[in-house]
């Protein structure tokens, strides 16, 4: 038997052939040079077309004119024994142009849609301008129909907490040398001072309207206590000092601004600034009556607020009307105090103010409007009065005069102090009998007198002594040389000035026995 020859068999080597042409083909359509592919394959070797050097690269043919037929291309002079070639079958392709595209922006791709609501606790933390920091946190929980999850408040309610720590009032010597170390030097006495001191029941009263209140307010955050007032108060000491039984309250804390009060007697103009504001308020608590016929500044302006008040209800609705009269007896209440009495001004007078709750209570330690107070700030020792109330939440204030006389930047809106430095020495039981306006001279006299009885002041300070600034100026003194030409003697020579509380006397005549002698100047004759 006739045994098979191995290798490839004939119909594999024909599909082989078969596959290589329909290669061929297919490249032909994706490649610019078909015709150096056909030379390739036929074996034949690369020509150069003849007008090759006609056109230069990147450049187009002339356009064609109308009414001229495209001239056919010139064949290819044939080889012996093969047929002519078309020339453009044997001319590479080359570019006209080369054009740069913008880069392709895609639009981003769309977030993922949630397909459930989430469920959980979402915790942020927030600090508001009032100086309150506020965690606020969310829990959502799984629930029923919104038809009827919104029929029961509690599904949808918020609970808010405040965290506030209650602080503990100053009581030991060495704390509050720690605010200031100058306050043993400036007062011998102060061991003395905080060996018999206990804190005043004032501080817990204060303290405990402070959260009254916030318990008002809480559920509206803007009229809610900032951090700042909340601790505005270091402590608030009761002590006596035992060599002269002389009281003191020591009050430790800040100092804000107060800046009201008039008095028609001695500022009969203010500023319109002052006239036109419905914030300033033109009485302090410590008052007396006028003294002169000179109206307030301030009657006058009331006197049109009231007017337009009760114009206003006339056409008002009912809804506006409680509050339309609350404001005219209101106005009416301060035309009268404006007609009988005058009050401190805070731009010219030092004083302090003082929690509503603490002043001209029944405690033998509780001030009155018009007692004496010495303010220490740094090395520097103030003589003030006690002035004015304020609200029974807060302390540390005082007059304008006082604040700028501490820090001149200070203003209606901005404090002189800001920390807790402020040392306000009160006297209870020190003012005078009969109420009337400050004379400097006697409050630094009578405050010196009063740092005495606890134990004096120290050698190398001094009380600072104010100015009145409403007080009448005296009368410029006429300078030499300025008087009458009339009354100067020829000779040059100036007579002499009588004195200012007698006019010039003429020459006595002589005496003679029967004439008694002249008498002598403040004497009476007999």
């Amino acid at each position: 038997m006739k045994a098979h020859r191995r290798g490839i068999p004939r119909l594999t080597w024909f599909k082989l052939a078969v596959c290589i042409c329909l290669a061929a083909m297919a490249a032909s359509l994706f490649t610019p040079y078909p015709a150096q592919m056909i030379r390739a394959l036929k074996g034949e070797p690369e020509q150069a077309p003849p007008d090759s050097a006609a056109y230069p690269p990147h450049e187009s043919l002339p356009a064609e004119q109308p009414g001229q037929e495209e001239p056919a291309p010139p064949l290819t002079p044939s080889v012996p024994g093969k047929e002519p070639e078309d020339s453009r079958l044997t001319t590479p392709w080359t570019p006209e142009r080369t054009i740069a595209l913008p880069p392709v922006q895609y639009p981003p791709f769309p977030p993922v849609l949630p397909t459930k609501p989430a469920e959980g606790a979402m915790t942020n933390i927030y600090e508001l301008a009032r100086g309150l920091n506020l965690k606020t946190q969310v829990n959502f929980q799984p629930g029923t129909l919104a038809s009827r999850d919104r029929e029961a408040k509690s599904n949808y309610q918020m609970t808010l907490t405040l965290n506030v720590k209650q602080p503990k009032a100053l009581t030991k010597k060495e704390d509050i040398l720690n605010i200031n170390p100058k306050l043993g030097a400036m007062l011998p006495g102060l061991s003395t001072l905080f060996k018999h001191a206990k804190v005043s029941p004032y501080y817990g009263q204060l303290y405990a309207r402070k959260q009254t209140e916030i318990r008002k307010n809480l559920a509206s955050l803007l009229k809610l206590l900032d951090r700042h007032n909340y601790y505005d108060t270091e402590t608030i000491l009761e002590t006596t000092y035992p060599d002269t039984g002389r009281k003191i309250l020591w009050l430790q804390s800040e100092m804000d601004v107060v800046s009201d009060g008039s008095d028609g007697d001695r500022l009969s103009t203010m500023p319109d600034k002052i006239l036109k504001s419905s914030f300033y308020q033109p009485s302090t608590s410590y008052r007396w009556k006028k003294r002169t016929d000179k109206p307030n500044p301030l009657l006058k302006p009331w006197q049109q607020r009231l007017a337009s008040y009760k114009k206003t209800l006339e056409k008002a609705p009912a809804a506006e009307k409680p509050g339309l009269r609350r404001k005219i007896d209101h106005a009416e209440r301060v035309i009268e105090e404006l007609k009988r009495y005058s009050f401190l001004i805070s731009e010219y007078d030092p004083f302090i103010v003082v929690p509503l709750g603490v002043v001209n209570q029944s405690s033998p330690f509780s001030p009155q409007f018009g007692d004496y107070a010495v303010v220490i700030v740094g090395d520097k020792l103030y003589p003030a009065l006690v002035g004015d109330a304020g609200p029974r939440y807060k302390t540390g204030e005082g007059s304008l005069r006082l604040s700028r006389e501490i820090n001149p930047k200070a203003g209606p809106y901005s404090r002189p102090v800001s920390d807790l430095v402020v040392s306000y020495l009160i006297f209870p039981g020190s003012a005078d009998p009969e109420a009337g306006p400050p004379d400097y001279e006697k409050l630094a006299a009578k405050c010196q007198e009063l740092l005495h009885d606890i134990g004096g002041m120290g050698k190398d300070f001094k009380l600072h002594q104010w100015e009145d600034l409403l007080a009448p100026k005296p009368p410029p003194a006429p300078k030499q040389g300025s008087g009458n030409p009339a009354e100067t003697p020829a000779n040059g020579q100036k007579k002499a000035d009588a004195p200012a509380d007698k006019p010039a006397e003429n020459p006595a005549p002589a005496a003679s026995p029967e004439a008694p002698p002249a008498p002598e100047p403040g004497k009476t004759a007999a």
